[in-house]
């Protein structure tokens, strides 16, 4: 089990990258945040990406999840919009466990700034309506369902032990 990747899935700001880095410190693992290295890869930011369309960064965040599927023992933090195309998650389970962590909306909406996210940029409607339409695609694709309302060192502490389980 320790040469799989650990990946996590699920809306912005339901603390990817804020556990993904606890998961990678406690088990010192290499950490990839998605985001970032898609932003390394192509010399644009993920805004430019979209001004260009939404399938242009699609395109690229498919060629970085085929990247990631040659990776072992990683902590990798998706974008959120990573499981919108099957073959994503396909290459992710290669060498991955998929965890869905599952934020509930109300405490995302309190806790992110939504003007810096590109999708958001009509508010936090739009995290409800994203929550709706990517929901079951959470669910379909994840290996296990982490309901993320505790602290955080609980939510680390349960997908650590999940992956000792295997």
């Amino acid at each position: 089990m320790s040469d799989k990747n650990i990946i996590l899935i699920g809306i912005m700001g339901s603390g990817k990258t804020t556990i993904s880095k606890l998961i990678a410190q406690k088990l010192n693992r290499p950490l990839i945040d998605m985001d970032d290295y898609i932003v390394d890869k192509f010399h644009m930011t993920i805004n430019e990406m979209f001004d260009i369309s939404e399938d242009y960064f699609r395109d690229r965040e498919t060629e970085c999840c085929k990247d990631m599927a040659k990776l072992t023992g990683h902590v990798i933090s998706t974008g959120g919009g990573v499981i919108k195309r099957k073959e994503n998650v396909a290459f992710l389970k290669e060498n991955g466990v998929i965890f869905y962590l599952d934020r509930p909306i109300s405490l995302i909406v309190e806790d992110v700034e939504t003007s810096s996210r590109p999708l958001l940029k009509e508010g936090a409607d739009k995290l409800y309506r994203l929550d709706e339409e990517r929901r079951q695609l959470y669910l379909d694709a994840c290996d296990y369902h982490i309901i993320n309302d505790s602290s955080l060192e609980d939510v680390t502490n349960i997908i650590i032990n999940k992956i000792g389980a295997r």
